[in-house]
């Protein structure tokens, strides 16, 4: 039993940083990721049963939205340069709990699109500025580690909004689906004033440039680093294949039981938040990253081919399949994410890291928008469709190895330019 009581010590010891401003990092998303359980659980019934929308205007409206998160990531991000990114990252939350608020009291189709549009504006900045501060807290070496913590308790926050919706929505009324966007504004609000307490100075860069898009420039002009976003955006499509494909696979494409969806999703939930942090300890260097997502490419591949192998079997093999697939597409996932963040983290110069992250972050919110429609098109074409899916992974999988190499050597030519000449030997 003491044995069990060690291991499970040491367990939930691996999810708490070593500093005080690590501790509160972790509540801070902890509390944010609570609010967007609670967002992600209760917007849509309040949009359809609150206010009254129909499915096609919920759609259009979200569709709007994530398009003004995707033109706005970059931009907003870059007012890190005044405020610095801790700042940032607390105004941020602010802003969106406002949004989230209003949100609440939307009563029709236009008055929705637009504050779900200005709550969207809050969406891309959060992940590059959370980059900024935990590098801040945790040092280069531990970055990636530290992000592996984040992206665990995140989960375990994600789930904890999900289950404080379930009494809400069962009770149903205006005013108790519209009290889950309100608990999750004031998540935000929580979130914004824990990040306050830290005591890490995350400042901005002492050589602003002229103009807010001037540090930009370098980063359209490294085609390494460009490739590099391009790359994880393709791998960024697992949340697609998971949170859309999954589902109409498992119903149109297989004898298996609908009430099965929740069992793949708790498998999923429970490997993400059980093991990110385990796949995060294995990677800390270039060659790392690129191993972690080109795992990802191959990882994903096999998924999609398990899925098209479900369509052709019966019964509990059929359900095997599905759960084999799902734990196949949880590791693909927690592989793209510690490797863009090592990756993304590293090969971004440390003067501007805040334009190149915001750039990074590009890939996945494209996926937002392209990701749904390309996913319908595949599910379309149905087995045909599944396995050109399975071959596009492959290939970033294969791209994931070149663009890492060169990014590798690149490092290393950087660093052999750095270090010093050795000193001339004195003549007699």
């Amino acid at each position: 039993m003491s044995g069990f009581s060690d291991a499970l010590r040491r367990l939930l010891g691996s999810y708490i940083l070593p500093s005080r401003d690590g501790r509160l990092i972790v509540a801070a998303v902890v509390v944010y990721a609570t609010g967007s359980g609670l967002y992600l659980a209760g917007g849509t019934v309040f949009l359809v049963k609150g206010v009254g929308l129909n499915t096609a205007q919920v759609g259009t409206g979200l569709t709007v939205a994530g398009l003004a998160g995707f033109l706005t990531t970059v931009p907003v991000s870059m007012l890190a340069r005044r405020f610095g990114p801790l700042q940032l990252l607390r105004m941020v939350q602010v802003w969106r709990a406002a949004w989230l608020a209003a949100l609440a009291f939307a009563d029709n189709v236009w008055t929705f699109t637009l504050f779900a549009s200005l709550f969207m504006i809050s969406q891309g900045p959060v992940l590059p500025m959370v980059q900024l501060v935990v590098g801040a807290v945790a040092g280069e070496r531990d970055q990636t580690k530290s992000l592996g913590v984040i992206g665990s308790v995140s989960n375990v926050g994600m789930c904890l909004g999900a289950l404080a919706a379930a009494p809400f929505l069962s009770l149903g009324g205006v005013w108790m689906l519209r009290s889950i966007l309100l608990i999750g504004a004031l998540c935000c609000i929580a979130s914004a004033g824990l990040f306050g307490l830290l005591h890490v100075q995350v400042a901005a860069p002492a050589d602003r440039p002229a103009r807010w898009h001037s540090g930009l420039l370098p980063v359209l002009r490294d085609r390494r680093y460009l490739a590099l976003t391009t790359v994880n955006g393709v791998l960024f499509l697992h949340t697609v294949l998971f949170g859309i494909g999954l589902p109409l696979w498992l119903v149109q494409s297989t004898d298996a039981p609908p009430g099965l969806l929740s069992g793949l999703i708790t498998v999923n939930t429970v490997l993400a938040i059980t093991l990110q942090v385990h796949f995060a300890k294995r990677v800390g260097d270039s060659r790392g990253g690129t191993r972690a997502l080109r795992g990802a490419g191959v990882t994903l591949a096999a998924s999609s081919l398990v899925l098209v192998a479900s369509s052709y079997s019966h019964a509990w093999l059929t359900i095997t399949l599905l759960v084999v697939a799902t734990i196949l597409l949880t590791c693909g996932e927690m592989l793209q994410a510690v490797g863009g963040w090592e990756l993304s983290y590293r090969h971004a110069p440390p003067d501007l890291r805040t334009e190149y992250l915001s750039v990074f972050s590009l890939g996945g919110a494209a996926v937002g928008i392209v990701g749904p429609v390309l996913l319908a098109v595949v599910l379309s074409l149905g087995t045909s469709g599944m396995v050109a899916l399975a071959a596009l992974f492959l290939l970033t999988a294969a791209a994931a190895t070149v663009v890492g190499t060169r990014l590798r050597h690149a490092e290393r030519h950087d660093a052999l330019e750095q270090e010093p000449e050795p000193d001339e030997p004195a003549v007699a």
